[in-house]
């Protein structure tokens, strides 16, 4: 079964009657909305129902969008945690359920894509967890009751044994379990952060404080009840802490999807904290369940979290501390850009994507209170944006600083090439055009951006013109984004989809640098171009190999954009060398991953073209039923699935190579040249071009001479 449910790592406790209720809602309902009380437990539950579920055999998928502030990003999100461009798609007419956690701050996002989603796709459901309903047509709500007693001392009991071994419920103990836990109304949360505390206090004693802890809570009148409830808990955890404690918490509220020690240590340590404090007081808040380590890092809930924002709001010199974040979070991107080409490169990826919820609270942050700052942020970015997979949120964010400042600078200069570097990626050709016309001429930058776009409009005389231009040049004098060695891989593609001469100079040269650099994400890019060469050449097993090495390199990256392409020749290799069923298989899978953008580089010529004759040799006469079934196994494959079978080991039997004489002769005979003629042309005796007539038609496994003029008419197509 597809999906990525999160493991249960503590166990449910309890609820039998909710999760029947909400079982049977499903079945007869297709959207489904949790609501309730925060840290009520409609996250444990939906997860619990979806495990227990047996009607989805197609897909079960757990969307967390508690991270998310852009409602604009909600597809976005949701494509990536489904591992595909297009969810839709994806889900197709499959028996999926759908679980998106946390919509109550996204919830006209959250109800458009709902609906949208169950629109196109008829056997899915959808349980969302929500403060409020969505309301929208359709829409079943299921309010989650605090826990009633028997469950809540159940629940108490299992999380005081994991931090107590050897706690247990029993005559002596069970009245003041059930007191504690019916003081805290029942929330879960709240139950598992008092269970937490056995370490350190009895249950009467947890109880006694909690009760003055209550006593101030209920006097906020103007406060909702469910924020009420949620922060008797918090607040509680509030109260253990140390004064120092409550300060260190406050500043790492600034934090979001968590973060490494070190950083906190900077953003968190003044006069008031020093580093060694905030070292050695991390650890304490780790120890009273307010931070979690996932491995190396720390994260706090994001209630409880929250929290610590209202509180860091309280104490003054919340901005101090929010300047501090953004300033070590430019620092991290300018690192990152600056490295990003040499033997770090990896794990500045690896990074950049732990930090991407960082990266964009310190946009946010920048964009509301010094726009310029966000300017330069943004545009240190490129290796986010563009190669681990953040293209869009990249666009946007560059879209919204450079309408916020318009003094030009040498940073709003990088910023503008940047941002028309990234809708050349995405094929946007007119919002290309447009930054374009904006960026200062004379540099090689310029010059290869401006080539890049007159390519994506189907220029490639301009085109070629620029590149000619940037080729020129000294490539050390690419001082931005995105760098030589990247210009280099670009340019030798589209000289390779061309038909240029140089394009195999280039992509050499560009291969050397990267090799000399340790730059293994440019190399992706321009063993992508070698491997059109090889195609183009016929030489299927050398574009397969190094098709392959592109490939696995994008995979690693998380570089979706430019991996299609590479799962698109994987596609045509397989159908140019007698594969038919396994390129059914890709282009199938491929008809998921494309999205509205990448899915537009199908109007250029040489991937028009390629893609046509490919679908025709997999789909030829007496091949349609079996392609239909192997298209449709393709396109259930999800993201990891499509890399793994793209990049087998299945060995790939390719017909032997002709000679330069021999394709020489086959380009004569597809002009219509008899064997006679062919004799004159090439200047030998008839029987030796009889004998060479032959053995062309047994190289390419063919018997007539039409087939053979099929094969150089191919070869001819991949050139226009």
């Amino acid at each position: 079964m597809t999906g990525n449910l999160p493991a249960d790592l503590s166990g449910f406790v309890g609820r039998a009657a909710e999760r029947a209720t909400v079982n049977a809602l499903l079945r007869r309902a297709r959207l489904v909305t949790l609501t309730g009380a925060g840290g009520v437990g409609k996250t444990r539950l939906a997860l619990r129902v979806a495990a227990d579920a047996r009607q989805f055999p197609d897909g079960l998928w757990f969307v967390d969008l508690s991270a998310v502030r852009d409602p604009i990003l909600v597809g976005e999100v949701i494509a990536e945690r489904l591992g595909a461009r297009s969810p839709a798609r994806l889900i197709g007419g499959g028996r999926v359920l759908l679980v998106l956690d946390t919509c109550e701050h996204l919830l006209d996002a959250c109800a458009e894509m709902a609906v949208g989603l169950l629109e196109r796709c008829p056997r899915l459901r959808v349980l969302i967890t929500s403060r409020e309903p969505l309301d929208v047509p359709g829409e079943h709500v299921f309010a989650v009751a605090p826990m009633g007693e028997d469950d809540a001392l159940e629940l108490f009991a299992a999380r005081a044994a994991a931090v107590l071994p050897g706690f247990a419920l029993n005559e002596g103990n069970r009245s003041e379990v059930a007191r504690l836990c019916a003081a805290l109304d029942g929330i879960p949360l709240a139950i598992e952060l008092a269970a937490a505390r056995v370490r350190a206090l009895s249950v009467p004693e947890i109880t006694a404080r909690l009760t003055d802890r209550f006593q101030l809570l209920s006097r906020e009148r103007g406060a909702a009840w469910r924020h009420r409830n949620l922060r008797t808990a918090i607040g509680w955890s509030h109260e253990l802490c140390e004064p120092r404690e409550r300060l260190l918490w406050a500043r790492l509220s600034v934090f979001a999807g968590g973060f490494d020690r070190d950083l906190a240590e900077v953003v968190c340590a003044d006069d008031a904290l020093s580093p060694k404090d905030v070292f050695a007081l991390t650890s304490r808040l780790v120890e009273k369940s307010i931070l979690l380590r996932d491995g190396s890092r720390h994260r706090l809930l994001d209630s409880v979290r929250a929290y610590g924002q209202d509180w860091l709001a309280g104490l003054g010199g919340e901005d101090a501390v929010r300047r501090r974040h953004r300033d070590v979070y430019l620092a991290l991107a300018r690192r990152a850009e600056a490295e990003w080409t040499g033997r770090a490169q990896w794990r500045w990826a690896l990074r950049l994507k732990d930090e991407a919820a960082n990266l964009r609270a310190a946009l946010d942050y920048c964009l509301e209170t010094h726009p310029a700052s966000a300017l330069r942020l943004a545009a240190s970015l490129g290796p986010l944006w563009y190669a681990c997979g953040h293209l869009a949120e990249g666009r946007k964010y560059l879209d919204q600083a450079l309408a916020r400042t318009a003094l030009a600078t040498r940073h709003r200069s990088k910023a503008l090439l940047l941002s028309a570097w990234l809708a050349v990626e995405d094929f946007d050709a007119a919002t290309a055009r447009e930054r374009l016309a904006e960026c200062p001429p004379g540099t090689p930058a310029y010059a290869h951006l401006a080539g890049l776009v007159a390519f994506i409009g189907g220029d490639e005389v301009s085109a070629g013109r620029h590149f000619t231009t940037v080729l020129a040049c000294d490539p050390d004098l690419f001082l931005d984004w995105p760098g030589a060695s990247l210009a280099l891989a670009q340019i030798g593609v589209c000289l390779a989809v061309s038909g240029d001469a140089r394009a195999a100079t280039v992509l050499d040269e560009c291969v050397r640098r990267c090799v000399a650099s340790s730059d293994r994400w440019a190399r992706s890019a321009a063993a992508y171009g070698l491997a059109i060469l090889e195609w183009e050449r016929g030489r299927f097993a050398a574009a397969e190999a190094t098709n392959a090495e592109s490939l696995r390199i994008k995979r690693d990256f998380g570089d979706v954009p430019w991996a299609v392409l590479g799962i698109e020749m994987a596609a045509w290799i397989a159908a140019a060398t007698g594969r038919p069923e396994r390129a059914a298989r890709l282009l199938g899978a491929l008809d998921r991953l494309w999205g509205p953008a990448n899915r537009r580089v199908l109007d250029l010529p040489f991937w028009a073209v390629g893609h046509a004759r490919c679908l025709a040799a997999a789909r030829g006469p007496g091949l349609e039923a079996a392609f239909d079934a192997a298209f449709a196994e393709g396109r259930a494959f999800d993201l990891d699935e499509t890399y793994a079978y793209a990049l087998d080991d299945v060995p790939v039997e390719v017909p032997p190579e002709l000679s330069p004489a021999e394709r020489s002769a086959a380009e004569l005979i597809a002009n219509g040249l008899t064997n006679r003629e062919l004799a004159v042309r090439l200047a030998i005796g008839e029987r030796a071009a009889d004998l060479m007539v032959e053995r062309i038609m047994a190289k390419l496994g063919v018997s007539t001479r039409a087939q053979v003029a099929a094969w150089v008419g191919d070869r001819r197509a991949l050139r226009l």
